[in-house]
């Protein structure tokens, strides 16, 4: 794809540009877009971030992709969101868009005749679709602490190939757990997911993870950068001055999330990146005095916490750890 808003640029150039969205209801945002065309044909990939408004590190490090990327130098095309959920990023709304409520990492692909999240979301997909490759940004929102780590799809399709390709993708993010979820089975926790449909699409996708917290710090934003560009230099589209590694890759079979059946106080007793064991006690949740346990959380198998809940608060329906078990 070389045209973008109706926009082809010429090769060796980039722009950036605010594509207008609206839904039925009334309901208007953009969504901030780029595209950086080398000045050789090669492979299109998507970089998206700010699904959730946030999640810092990956914005920022899509902001300073699109900025160092010389078109002279690109083999390819690059095309990318920065701020996929505009209003969010702008009223800094945890997990959901303030317009119609609705969390646009659980309603992919979306409706083109829906809510607004829910425009977006189709909007979003018709803009990964155009490339041969696709990388979502995400951290920790404003209050999830998390031990860095990227999801992959398993496709449903059986394709082999995407998943394969996936893979390589995920470990030349250079971070040391690789998740891998599917629509159904053990690993069903990515339904509505932007990457899930991106690779139902049959296009090789990851979702990095780094950062948390509402915060955006140099080492994040850098982390997340240096995989950008450690992707682009696998795939053969521009040179990495550091290509990114990890001492210990693992992959992840299975990832499932612990969520509140009661409102009250939370109770956490691991951290992210601590290794747990089948049966280890996790945390609880007390009433707002401390006085009555309400729920333990056990963890299934042994395995690692991905991320927590940094909130000291639970309401019913939260999710509050994420765990992965070690793929055997």
């Amino acid at each position: 794809m070389t045209t973008l808003f109706y926009e082809t640029p010429e090769k060796g150039t980039k722009f950036f540009k605010d594509l207008p969205v609206q839904d039925a209801y009334g309901n208007k945002t953009v969504l901030p877009c780029y595209m950086i065309r080398g000045l050789e044909e090669g492979p299109k990939l998507c970089v998206t971030s700010g699904v959730h408004g946030t999640e810092y590190p990956g914005i920022a490090a899509n902001l300073k992709l699109y900025h160092d990327i010389d078109p002279a130098k690109l083999k390819g095309t690059i095309i990318g969101c920065a701020m996929c959920n505009f209003e969010a990023f702008t009223h800094k709304t945890m997990f959901v868009n303030p317009q119609d409520n609705k969390n646009l990492n659980e309603v992919f692909p979306g409706n083109p005749d829906g809510t607004i999240t829910e425009v977006i979301a189709n909007t979003l997909l018709q803009l990964a679709s155009c490339a041969d490759y696709h990388i979502d940004m995400h951290s920790g929102d404003r209050q999830e602490y998390l031990n860095p780590y990227v999801f992959y799809h398993r496709n449903s399709a059986g394709r082999t190939d995407i998943d394969e390709m996936s893979l390589k993708m995920a470990k030349a993010y250079g971070l040391e757990y690789i998740a891998i979820t599917e629509s159904a089975g053990k690993g069903a926790s990515d339904i509505g997911n932007f990457y899930t449909s991106v690779s139902e699409l049959g296009i090789p996708c990851i979702q990095p993870e780094i950062g948390g917290l509402g915060l955006v710090d140099k080492k994040t934003k850098t982390r997340h950068y240096n995989g950008l560009r450690s992707v682009l230099d696998m795939l053969g589209m521009y040179e990495a001055e550091e290509v990114t590694s990890a001492d210990r890759q693992v992959e992840l079979d299975s990832f499932y999330r612990l969520k509140a059946e009661h409102d009250g106080v939370f109770n956490c007793y691991v951290d992210p990146g601590e290794k747990i064991t089948k049966g280890q006690k996790l945390g609880n949740i007390t009433d707002f005095h401390g006085d009555k346990e309400l729920q333990e959380f056990f963890a299934e198998d042994d395995g690692v916490c991905c991320w927590r809940m940094a909130s000291l608060a639970a309401n019913k329906g939260d999710a509050l750890l994420a765990l992965g078990t070690e793929n055997s």
